[in-house]
Formats: structure tokens, C-alpha cells, sequence
């Protein structure tokens, strides 16, 4: 019989996500305190793949299938986390064209974590 794919292992993916960029993110703004370093959108767009390559990965490893089904669905549901944030903490109007940005580099995050966390898993 073959596995089903779980919702549940996408939502913990997401989480995962969240908390891995969150981290992430309190780290750099320590350094970006304590130094004279600038901030920039590239760091930003890096710490938003970063973790979902991290979370896509570490998510389909346990899962053993579907990586780029896992990753994609985590780079989504992760997307749709930060619109709905950014669109209740914000009082501004979302830049698609910066929104755009932000969905392929986490998408394609995504898909490869999900493919490596398969591959590893042999």
C-alpha cells in the first residue's frame, strides 16, 4: 500500500520554518546591533530560504517520500503565514513585486530542501 501524503508533517514543516527564521533573525539582529554592519533585503531574502530549506529538509528526511511535494507545500503554507502577518502587523499595502520575490526564493527553497531530505534519506 503506498504512503499518504500528511498534512500534519506540512504544518509541523511550517512551524519549523517559522521558528528556524525567527531564530535566525533575533541572531542577526544582535549582530546588526553589537557591529556597524548594514541591513539589507538580501540578508532577509537568505534567512526566509534558508529556514525553509532547513524545514523542507528535516520535514521530508522523517516523511522518506514525496520531498518535492513536502517542500513545495511547506514554501507555500510558510508564504501564506507571512502574507497573513504582514497583512495584520503592517499598516502599509504589500509590494507584490517584493511578495513575488519572496515566493520563488522560498518556493525553490523549498522543492530543493524537499529533494535533499529524501536523497539523504537514502
Amino acid at each position: 500500500m503506498p504512503k499518504s501524503f500528511h498534512f500534519g508533517l506540512v504544518f509541523k514543516g511550517i512551524l519549523l520554518a517559522a521558528g528556524i527564521a525567527l531564530l535566525i533573525s533575533l541572531i542577526l539582529g544582535l549582530v546588526l546591533t553589537l557591529t556597524p554592519l548594514q541591513e539589507s533585503s538580501l540578508v532577509y531574502n537568505i534567512i526566509l530560504g534558508m529556514s525553509v530549506f532547513l524545514a523542507a529538509a528535516i520535514t521530508t528526511y522523517r516523511a522518506g517520500m514525496k520531498g518535492l511535494f513536502y517542500g513545495i507545500s511547506i514554501g507555500a503554507g510558510f508564504l501564506l503565514l507571512l502574507l497573513l502577518l504582514f497583512t495584520v502587523l503592517s499598516p502599509d499595502t504589500p509590494s507584490w513585486l517584493n511578495f513575488g520575490e519572496k515566493s520563488i526564493i522560498i518556493l525553490a527553497a523549498g522543492a530543493a530542501g524537499g529533494i535533499i531530505g529524501v536523497v539523504a534519506r537514502g
